[in-house]
């Protein structure tokens, strides 16, 4: 496997300090830490991000394992007012001068944002912590700066054949993550997300970002692919294979085997420029696959009514965002960045593939549409 998004260059300051700095597009922000373990699994799940020593970046984090209790530095907060930071997690806030102040208990953690000075102090009793928040925080610097230059998000899938950005979009539960392992496998496609783009209108183009996370998937689309199905663990191994597209919890892929998942020479890539939209809709009982148009009037009406399918109507949100650290734009300004990026994809040829469980099938249909689309 080639990853061409990152290179991982390790950076040891002085004082058992870890120091890097992430880029994506003109996004940054360094972070140090003295906890080599909390580096390395920033820099291993932020894989789509340019790495480097430290240098000038537009936020900073300085993350530290000091082993304290933190008690009479948090003492103040018994009556501060709450807030999620995270599903079932939350913190107990305070202003402070420049920005804000979180103590969050479960984690025996407090974090200071001096949003004047762009920059987060994290502190942390325990090693475990630091584990939490390390590519949590990194992460959600990026996509605010990115979120204020326009971007918006997606809930999708993508991946990239032979140089064209294929956007596998839909809700929860449609086949995005089935569709794209079975072309990773069959087509030798490379990799790009498996859950969410940020995407950019610009003058002329479209790009999209991809917000760095771990892969899941579920037994059914495991099993599917041979050298998929020895991660479906033990105790699920025996569920008849009927109902395993409905079992649940999902497995998770952490970015650092990705490797897994390619064949050939496919890469790891940390963004694309989309060409062309698939809307799976998988059916396990279905036996055959079928391939429909989507008009483009069509196809702009569901990607701004869903919003790029980050809300289901019928059920509410799609993915989880929670921005508690920075700001996002407010939303009349980010109703005219969704605004033009649906302009942007509507223009693309867009196809709706209905498909069964053979992953064979499905990714003879995704090349088929990829050489449509091509002529």
């Amino acid at each position: 496997m080639t990853t061409r998004a990152g290179r991982d260059q390790p950076r040891q300051l002085p004082g058992e300090l870890w120091g890097v700095t992430f880029r994506q597009a003109e996004a940054s922000v360094s972070l140090r830490t003295n906890s080599q373990a909390a580096y390395t699994h920033a820099t291993g799940t932020l894989y789509a991000y340019e790495r480097s020593g430290l240098a000038d970046a537009r936020w900073h984090i300085d993350l530290l394992v000091d082993g304290g209790t933190l008690e009479d530095e948090v003492a103040g907060f018994a009556e501060a007012p709450p807030l999620e930071v995270g599903p079932r997690l939350m913190a107990a806030v305070q202003v402070r001068p420049g920005g804000h102040a979180y103590w969050v208990e479960a984690l025996h953690t407090l974090i200071v944002a001096d949003t004047a000075r762009a920059t987060i102090t994290v502190r942390c009793a325990q090693e475990a912590a630091a584990l939490h928040w390390a590519a949590r925080l990194a992460r959600q610097a990026i996509t605010a700066q990115l979120l204020e230059s326009g971007a918006v998000y997606a809930h999708t899938a993508a991946l990239s054949l032979g140089g064209r950005g294929i956007v596998i979009a839909g809700h929860r539960n449609r086949g995005k993550t089935t569709t794209l392992l079975a072309s990773l496998r069959h087509l030798g496609a490379d990799y790009v997300t498996n859950d969410r783009l940020l995407l950019r209108a610009g003058p002329g183009e479209l790009i999209g970002y991809v917000w760095p996370a771990r892969l899941r998937a579920g037994i059914g689309t495991l099993s599917a692919l041979p050298h998929l199905s020895g991660l479906v663990p033990e105790a699920q191994r025996a569920i008849p294979a009927a109902e395993r597209w409905n079992s649940r919890p999902k497995v998770a892929i952490e970015p650092w085997d990705f490797a897994r998942l390619l064949t050939g020479e496919a890469q790891v890539l940390g963004s694309l420029r989309p060409t062309l939209l698939v809307f799976p809709q998988l059916e396990p009982s279905r036996t055959t696959v079928s391939v429909e148009p989507v008009p483009r009037a069509q196809a702009h009406e569901e990607l701004l009514r869903t919003r790029l399918f980050m809300t289901d109507p019928g059920r509410g949100p799609s993915s989880h965002l929670n921005h508690w650290l920075w700001p996002t734009p407010d939303p009349q300004t980010t109703d005219s960045h969704l605004s033009r990026v649906v302009d942007g994809l509507a223009e693309l040829p867009c196809y709706r593939i209905r498909a069964g469980t053979d992953p064979a099938a499905l990714a003879h249909a995704v090349g088929a549409v990829a050489d449509r689309a091509r002529r």
